[in-house]
């Protein structure tokens, strides 16, 4: 995880979300929770595949 981001991210829902991990975050809508994803401001943290360059 960048050392720009906070350690906890506590999503609008009150979720607390880790940015950067999606196979662990509680807003990934795997875990009894809703999706938090779209709302999410590290959300192109998930995907590093993604080139915002190009």
């Amino acid at each position: 995880m960048s050392k720009n981001i906070q350690k906890r991210v506590i999503d609008i829902t009150g979720i607390e979300l880790m940015a950067g991990e999606p196979a662990v975050c509680l807003g990934n809508g795997e875990h009894g929770f809703e999706c938090c994803c779209d709302e999410c401001d590290y959300y192109l943290l998930c995907f590093p595949e993604f080139d915002s360059k190009k």
